[in-house]
């Protein structure tokens, strides 16, 4: 039985290369009374984002084709909105391939480390980007912030400048560098994510092959990155544990208790991972409480203040009868690997005979919806 769902149909996870021009990054430069500093950040910045082309042309005034703005791919804007609706979704969620806070961190995910003034420009061209979608398409696209996260009072501070455009979440990972996220560090960055009351979507940055089945590279340090370096385990299953740890942290360590608007959406990794992270967190809780920052049972906090995209490998009907529909989401993780080869669809839902038709809504576009606030 196919349902009508009553709610706009909203992609959590689809992934884009943001339509903009490097060139643009001259004048998001920091101002220095010296010109010759800023021409010197100018030429440093040309290197770390297109160094075949500076190879190809050193000098060469002419200002080449937005990033992400032709042919029909996945980042031309009009073919993404024709695949939206083939696919059966009403609004995308644009999480920005070149903007994941791997690629803003200090070391990137080729080692070579980019000055804060440098990845503080990128954030803020990145965002400026998303935000300019989203004001031309408010019905089908939704952006999100991207922040050099590594750098908190520059990421509070473009995080401020994002939510004044309009912009619902921030992008960031499951752990904060090789730190837990109750890290006394990030408080300040927490308290101002609470007081903008935007959400966090937890995206961690894929583990490539590159062209190696042998020796796959995790670009940022997830739970257990050290044991990734085969079999591709590290997006699969790595995700998982990861989001897991990083539950832990936030409710037993007291962070959701401090700041009640918090609101984290995890992707890629299922839902299975979020049921594990309950009991794990629940068990320490009960056996172990004099080592709890928490008065609340763990397992209820996450459901108050957690959403995770499902995978249709799992058995959502039985999941819902278990744990109700409040915390599923749905992503395809369009156009990647997972799109091509495992595909989430609107139909995974719909045709549940197990499902109400108030819990579809809920998975489909409802859960999502309240999660950004978009009512």
């Amino acid at each position: 039985m196919v349902t009508e769902i009553s709610v706009k149909k909203i992609d959590a996870d689809t992934h884009i290369a943001l339509p903009v021009d490097y060139n643009d990054l001259r004048d998001l430069l920091p101002r220095t009374q010296a010109a010759q500093a800023k021409e010197m950040m100018w030429r440093e910045a040309q290197r770390f984002m297109d160094p075949n082309g500076v190879r190809k042309s050193v000098g060469a005034e002419s200002k080449g084709p937005a990033r992400g703005s032709g042919g029909d791919s996945p980042d031309n804007i009009e073919f993404r909105l024709k695949e939206m609706a083939r696919l059966g979704f009403d609004m995308q969620v644009l999480v920005a391939q070149t903007a994941l806070p791997t690629t803003l961190q200090s070391a990137s995910i080729f080692g070579v480390a980019k000055p804060l003034w440098l990845r503080t420009a990128l954030a803020q061209l990145y965002n400026d980007s998303a935000a300019k979608l989203q004001s031309e398409h408010p019905e089908e696209f939704i952006g999100l912030m991207t922040v050099p996260w590594d750098d908190i009072d520059a990421s509070i501070k473009e995080m401020e400048r994002g939510a004044a455009k309009g912009l619902r979440a921030v992008t960031l990972q499951g752990s904060w560098g090789d730190q837990n996220l109750d890290a006394p560090e990030l408080y300040p960055f927490w308290e101002a994510v609470n007081s903008l009351d935007i959400a966090c979507v937890m995206h961690d940055t894929p583990q490539p092959c590159g062209g190696n089945l042998i020796d796959h590279n995790t670009p940022y340090p997830m739970v257990g990155h050290e044991r990734y370096h085969r079999l591709h385990i590290g997006t699969y299953l790595g995700f998982g544990l990861d989001y897991v740890v990083a539950c832990a942290a936030l409710t037993l360590g007291g962070v959701l208790d401090d700041f009640p608007n918090l609101r984290f959406l995890w992707f890629e990794a299922g839902a299975g991972w979020m049921n594990y992270a309950m009991l794990g967190a629940d068990r320490s809780f009960y056996i172990e409480p004099a080592c709890s920052r928490t008065q609340n049972l763990p397992s209820d906090l996450i459901k108050k203040h957690c959403f995770t995209a499902v995978e249709n490998l799992e058995p959502l009907d039985q999941m819902v009868e278990v744990y109700g529909a409040d915390n599923y989401i749905i992503g395809t993780d369009y156009p990647h690997p997972e799109f091509q080869r495992l595909p989430n669809a609107p139909g995974d839902v719909t045709n549940s005979t197990r499902i109400s038709d108030e819990d579809k809504d809920k998975i489909l576009g409802g859960n999502m919806a309240r999660a950004l606030k978009l009512n």
